[in-house]
């Protein structure tokens, strides 16, 4: 039995996966403003042995229901949550953090800098969310006239990779920064390379303005189950984040990231693969069941399918809901229509497409019961799926995290599932093994390395 690894899906904002929890007691997450807030949740997860916090983000606004998305928090207000970041990394030592930002509406390098830049202050313990950004509010927040497909928008990012690839990889020699004070050199000249892309998408000439941080390019990350979107998370990432209906639709999508992955001449055990795990756990069953129809009576309905639209543009209030939910084609977030559609077992009417929805909503898989009965569920995911660890998804804040630090964490680490200590080491040494804090030579972000050099 492989140990998993850990990591929380969260946001710097009132609300997450459930819409409409803000409003209950224990719900601290209305602290979001308070940097003492987050850096207690970090010293939690730090406390259970928790690889990684990843940040998701997305720039948008609400277009319709504005009234409902202000007044349930539903979206709006939220923060940056890249400004956290190293705060948290002071407040702890081992804890990994993994932000989103968007290929889309970011330029590479300014975003290539502000990675490297956490990737030296916190010693190498950074991960990039690659998004591509499927809001259309986002094209009307910075300017622009139209909204960008779907695949196309995945190249955008292939291209925006390979420039960032270049500035990480290519750019700074590993022995160019000399601090030599006697001699009156910094920086060996010739050891740092002119960055010259003529691309589709972009142009860039210069250089990248941090010498080389601890894992030169941070761990890549990307969520998305499309087929374009699995292509790239094939040829590019060393984490995915994999949300399915079913644990066999789960399986299946493992196997097959791994294989596109081999088919790009990467090494697969080098992808590792996270699905969203949320847990309500009590010292007995009955607890665990009172506390999770507590959360969900907390639930506005209203806002829940509204995030829905939000997220895939399709508003399942506005259709019949006797007819059957299929022929469904967006150009937003395709993970949340293809669950009840091609990797559902049976056709579904919009009224249950909205049942199932109002009880997930974006979650992925879900437990109920004691320490024992959720290490037992994920005992069962891991050798049913092979699945590499699990993004906990919380209700209520902090509680949650004390929940299954206190109570499941000590049942995984009794199984051997779970580590009891942290090994020292960058993120990506962590994930894939001392000796790994860059990438490795089958990635495609290595080979711009000598590509960009041999060139001058």
């Amino acid at each position: 039995m492989k140990q998993i690894h850990l990591g929380v899906f969260e946001v710097n904002a009132v609300n997450h996966l459930t819409q409409g929890i803000w409003a209950h007691p224990e719900q601290n997450r209305i602290h979001y403003n308070s940097i003492d807030y987050w850096t207690n949740i970090a010293q939690i997860l730090e406390r259970g042995k928790f690889d990684f916090m990843f940040f998701a983000d997305t720039y948008g606004s609400p277009k319709q229901r504005v009234e409902l998305a202000f007044r349930e928090a539903s979206g709006i207000p939220g923060n940056d949550p890249m400004l956290l970041i190293p705060a948290l990394a002071a407040a702890t030592k081992h804890l990994a953090f993994t932000m989103t930002t968007s290929t889309t509406y970011e330029a590479p390098y300014a975003n290539a800098r502000r990675f490297s830049t956490l990737d030296h202050i916190t010693k190498g313990r950074i991960g990039w969310n690659v998004v591509t950004t499927s809001n259309k509010s986002a094209a009307d927040l910075f300017g622009k006239d139209e909204f960008v497909p779907h695949d196309e928008r995945y190249d955008i990012a292939d291209e925006y990779l390979d420039l960032s690839y270049k500035l990480w990889e290519g750019c700074w020699e590993d022995d160019a920064l000399l601090i030599d004070r006697e001699n009156r050199v910094f920086t060996d000249p010739a050891k740092v390379h002119k960055i010259t892309h003529e691309g589709k998408y972009f142009r860039l000439t210069g250089y990248h303005g941090s010498s080389p941080s601890p894992q030169r390019t941070p761990v890549l990350f990307q969520a998305g189950s499309s087929e374009r979107g699995r292509a790239f998370a094939a040829r590019h990432a060393e984490g995915v984040f994999l949300k399915a209906p079913t644990v066999e639709v789960l399986r299946d999508q493992i196997a097959d990231i791994r294989r596109r992955a081999r088919e790009y001449g990467r090494d697969p055990s080098f992808v590792k693969v996270f699905t969203g795990l949320s847990v309500v756990t009590g010292r007995t069953r009955e607890e665990a069941q009172r506390k999770y129809e507590q959360y969900l009576s907390y639930q506005s309905a209203e806002a829940t399918l509204s995030s829905y639209a939000g997220v895939t543009g399709i508003d399942l209030t506005a259709l019949d809901p006797d007819s059957v939910f299929e022929n469904v084609h967006t150009e937003m977030g395709q993970t949340h229509t293809d669950r009840f559609t091609k990797y559902s077992k049976t056709k579904k009417t919009v009224r249950e497409v909205m049942d199932d929805f109002l009880q997930k909503g974006f979650r992925g898989l879900t437990v109920v019961g004691t320490p024992e009965e959720v290490a037992d569920k994920i005992q069962y995911w891991v050798e049913a799926t092979d699945v590499d660890g699990f993004n906990l998804e919380p209700y209520v804040l902090p509680g949650s995290y004390l929940d299954f630090v206190d109570l499941v964490v000590p049942e995984l680490q009794k199984r051997g599932i779970h580590k009891k200590d942290y090994e020292e080491g960058t993120f990506r040494e962590r994930l894939f093994g001392k000796g790994y804090a860059r990438l490795p030579e089958h990635h495609p972000g290595a080979a711009l390395r000598e590509t960009v050099r041999s060139s001058y």
